[in-house]
């Protein structure tokens, strides 16, 4: 005898990751325990769940907010966490895709503003290591380039010592870059980011994104708490070569640092 499954409508005005975290956490669609309290998901319970398609990898990419599922990836998630309830079965794809279609459309907007309206820089001569980026970056690199870090001007919350690096300059013990380093050649697989909060109270929400040429990769919403203590990182597998923008949104306040990857070369340390 099969066991009993967790089901559940979704929760009303949720956006998109909202409710892909209650559909993980509650483990909708996933049996219950002995006791009957829920069972949470994890990316090999789905991937055995989905039957092998989606597999592991895209599960896991959902989960760190690397990709969004697909529309056909959707309507194979509503149909698990409905529990075999056509109604809501209907009622859950319909809300994921009207939420996934929002997501996008902000998406697209946020992106634009940071790339249509960069800050002019102090200062942005490319060093004799920069210089190699060129076959890769063009005019749109140099465009970018002037993105070097955004600081709110206002008495309110806002981030500072915005520093990327790899594992070499991220110091474990204080959970910081010791050095910004700002070019990566083609083969690094892992990147940290390192800040410090000024004025942000703690609990508070901010957002985390990476930008690819322009285009959200990864993001997720976190909190000013212990599992986050001035720092994150992306370990996306090995990083494609390009211009990569990185957004902490604080209280309305947009912080950006930008770095490069590029096909060989030298790196770049500041």
């Amino acid at each position: 005898m099969s066991k009993e499954k967790n089901v559940a409508p979704p929760p009303q005005g949720a956006s998109f990751w909202e409710l892909f975290d209650f559909i993980w956490v509650r483990g909708l669609g996933n049996e219950l325990h002995e006791d009957g309290t829920s069972q949470s998901w994890t990316a090999t319970s789905l991937e055995i769940a989905f039957d092998g398609s989606p597999d592991k990898r895209s599960i896991e990419n959902w989960h760190s907010r690397a990709h969004m599922p697909s529309p056909d990836n959707l309507r194979k998630v509503s149909a698990l966490i409905s529990g075999g309830d056509d109604a809501l079965r209907k009622e859950w794809y319909e809300a994921l895709i009207d939420a996934r279609k929002e997501a996008k459309r902000r998406e697209k907007e946020q992106t634009s503003a940071v790339i249509d309206n960069p800050p002019v820089p102090e200062a942005a001569k490319p060093t004799g290591k920069r210089l190699t980026f060129a076959a890769i970056g063009g005019v749109a690199a140099l465009a970018l380039g002037g993105i070097m870090l955004m600081q709110s001007t206002s008495a309110g919350s806002y981030v500072e010592n915005m520093r990327i690096c790899d594992a070499a300059y991220f110091d474990t013990e204080i959970n910081k870059c010791t050095k910004h380093v700002d070019v990566f050649v083609h083969g690094v697989d892992e990147v940290f980011l390192s800040f410090d909060f000024n004025g942000v109270a703690e609990g508070a929400p901010f957002e985390r994104w990476w930008i690819h040429n322009g285009e959200r990769v990864a993001g997720r919403t976190s909190f000013n708490d212990e599992a986050w203590p001035g720092y994150t990182f992306w370990r996306p597998g090995v990083l494609q070569v390009g211009t990569y923008v990185v957004r902490l949104v604080v209280d309305g306040e947009v912080t950006t640092q930008t770095f490069y990857v590029q096909a060989e070369g030298f790196t770049s340390e500041s």
